[in-house]
């Protein structure tokens, strides 16, 4: 069988529209991973109160560090986005009970981006 250049290009066209994401849980749902508006009040600090204050509050902190007001999360964002964004497994991955969705993770990575405001 002989392909032509143009039968040879349609072929290839089709191959690589197949490297793309089909599982939406590894990238985010586009429809509920909105990362152009990232709010600390209304995407980063429940993020923060549901995985990271069982540990990082109080008045013993884990590590000694807690994230239970803007300033800290602020302070400690790009460590607490490497601890995030680490492999299942890692001993360093955070929170300990497994890592988070990979929406949630951007979300993060957006609002640091941003300038990490208080909004």
């Amino acid at each position: 069988m002989r392909f032509t250049s143009a039968a040879a290009c349609l072929i290839l066209l089709a191959l690589m529209s197949g490297c793309t994401y089909d599982d939406l849980e590894t990238i985010g749902s586009p429809v509920d991973c909105d990362v152009f508006d990232v709010s600390y009040g209304q995407d980063i600090l429940p993020l923060v109160a549901d995985n990271c204050q069982g540990c990082h509050s109080g008045s013993t902190p884990s590590a000694g560090v807690a994230f239970e007001e803007h300033a800290d999360i602020a302070l400690f964002a790009e460590g607490m986005l490497d601890r995030m964004d680490r492999e299942p497994g890692d001993d360093l991955l955070m929170p300990q009970s497994g890592k988070l969705d990979s929406c949630s993770i951007v979300r993060f990575s957006a609002w640091i981006d941003a300038g990490k405001p208080n909004n």
